[in-house]
């Protein structure tokens, strides 16, 4: 049965949502036609009170469950947000969306006492060492991982294109324990593991608890732990023994290491440890932030400036090192890697694109909306 069309001036949200409060009054929702997603409890009142009023009705409301009023371009800006998620009936979300595929905390919370172990500085000096073994072991075996990943790609390149994507997908999850169990640990739920678009699994984590300083360095800087660790048993693995199938698990992650671990795009975890690190505001575009502040400024403000220009510099080096490398020992590594990039793009905006193309995108008004506030 088709559902009603979505009208933004009267929209009601969808029956059957399921809800469970968190703590610091945040509010985890899920329904089978929207990605999951935590909500502070304003917002959740603000969903519920859609039953199909209409504005005037709805900023009446707002400003009961709120203590202020919204302008009508405001509440229609939060209408639309929502509805591009899906939480309306008669829309459907716009970005890539994730599926449950269960309760994350009992895991988590099996996983999260044995943070206290490690939340020393002994343990940072012993992450610390496991990296720098994981370059030296890089350094020292180079020109056998190059061989091999050539080797892997002569032999097998429509088996290695798609085994690079497979294989980091756990080594992903992995690093979103890592996220997790820290935010369990300061009293942050974990409801729910789910799994994207693009196959990748993931975790939707109540972060409100992370207030310090320390405790948001610490939860940015989990996942890569976890990350160094799974990297050095590939290393170690690969030393003794550089048969296909370790070859095709260390590359991914190799190249994670050289080139995205300390980007400072797409609101990397990096870019966020080093601006949590120095009080200052995560820039929503790096490069203009980068163009722009190269002029006197604060003590913090400076510094940021300069770490993500040396970023900035390492991964186009290092980048620009690999592709001569890969143009003189086998090109095929290189295009090979290029359509992989086009198939994650694929895979992530598949649902967009297919919307598109049936043409079932909202009807939503067409005009130039301030952001709302809910």
């Amino acid at each position: 049965m088709a559902e009603q069309q979505f009208d933004p001036n009267r929209p009601v949200c969808r029956s059957g949502i399921v809800a469970k409060e968190l703590v610091n009054g945040m509010i985890y929702i899920r329904h089978p036609r929207f990605s999951s997603r935590i909500v502070n409890r304003e917002t959740w009142g603000f969903i519920q009170m859609c039953d199909g009023r209409d504005l005037d009705q709805l900023i009446i409301g707002v400003a009961e469950l709120l203590g202020f009023s919204l302008t009508k371009e405001q509440l229609s800006s939060s209408i639309r947000e929502f509805a591009e998620n899906g939480v309306f009936i008669g829309t459907g979300e716009r970005s890539p969306r994730s599926y449950r595929i269960c309760n994350a905390m009992p895991l988590i919370t099996k996983l999260s006492p044995s943070l206290k172990w490690l939340a020393t500085r002994w343990f940072a000096i012993l992450t610390a060492i496991a990296y720098l073994t994981c370059i030296a072991l890089l350094v020292f075996d180079w020109t056998r991982f190059i061989e091999a990943v050539v080797s892997a790609v002569r032999q097998h390149p429509i088996q290695t294109l798609f085994l690079y994507y497979l294989t980091f997908i756990p080594i992903a999850f992995l690093h979103e324990l890592g996220h997790a169990s820290v935010a369990n640990f300061y009293g942050g739920e974990v409801p729910e593991i789910v799994i994207g678009s693009s196959g990748n699994l993931a975790v939707i984590t109540n972060m409100t608890v992370l207030k310090d300083r320390r405790a948001k360095i610490w939860y940015l800087s989990m996942g890569t732990v976890v990350d160094v660790f799974i990297w050095l048993a590939l290393l170690v693995t690969f030393h003794y023994n550089n048969s296909y199938i370790v070859v095709v698990f260390l590359l991914p992650q190799t190249i994670y290491f050289l080139i995205y671990v300390y980007s400072i795009f797409k609101n990397s975890d990096f870019l966020k440890a080093v601006c949590a690190a120095l009080n200052e505001p995560v820039p929503a575009r790096p490069w203009k932030f980068i163009k722009d502040s190269w002029m006197p400024g604060s003590s913090a403000k400076s510094k940021l400036v300069w770490i993500m220009t040396v970023s900035l510099t390492v991964k186009l080096v290092i980048t620009a090192f690999l592709i001569i490398t890969f143009m003189f020992k086998e090109p095929m590594v290189l295009v090979l890697y290029l359509i992989y990039r086009v198939m994650v793009l694929a895979i992530g905006r598949w649902p967009s694109w297919w919307r598109r193309l049936f043409r079932t995108n909202l009807d939503l008004p067409n005009v130039d909306l301030k952001p709302g506030r809910t």
